[in-house]
């Protein structure tokens, strides 16, 4: 009797560590159960969102937070010297462009406007044109605070700006 009881326990040992080894040896995936949205990429359990999105599953579109009006102004080297002009700038969605945001009231003119384009969740590029003036440059947006740096052109005349305000909710 002891063999066999020997021989079943040998038996039940090696199965043990037969799937005790299987089962450890097997990485679990952490992407299972998580669904990123609007083509993230989950990687070790989290997603990792494309430009212009962002959350916890990619769900927010990242130039919602500027879809504001944001009360600032901007000083301008203009013929070496500088000029501060305050004025309100709106930023609007465009609705059929994830990644594109419409400025209004650019340069403290209604008839000025650019389009925006997001370059990161905090950051965008934006240009436009209206009657001889053409403008592009770039922007940051944290903790309600918008900042920007661009360049104009006015026929054949350069100057650089900078815009600094903050949102009005």
């Amino acid at each position: 009797m002891k063999p066999i009881r020997s021989i079943l326990l040998t038996a039940f040992l090696i199965i043990v560590v037969f799937f005790s080894v299987i089962y450890t040896a097997c990485q679990k995936d952490k992407c299972n159960n998580v669904v990123c949205l609007n083509l993230g990429v989950c990687d070790g359990g989290n997603c990792f969102c494309l430009t212009g999105y962002e959350g916890l599953r990619c769900e927010k579109l990242s130039r919602d937070k500027l879809v504001a009006t944001f009360n600032g102004g901007d000083l301008c080297d203009v013929n070496d010297t500088n000029h501060y002009h305050q004025y309100p700038l709106k930023f609007l969605a465009v609705p059929a462009a994830p990644l594109e945001l419409t400025l209004k009231n650019f340069l403290n003119n209604a008839d000025d406007s650019a389009i925006c384009t997001m370059r990161s969740t905090d950051s965008f590029y934006f240009q436009g044109t209206n009657n001889g003036t053409t403008f592009d440059g770039v922007g940051t947006f944290r903790r309600d605070t918008l900042r920007m740096s661009y360049r104009v052109q006015i026929d054949t005349s350069f100057y650089t700006c900078n815009y600094l305000g903050g949102s009005l909710w």
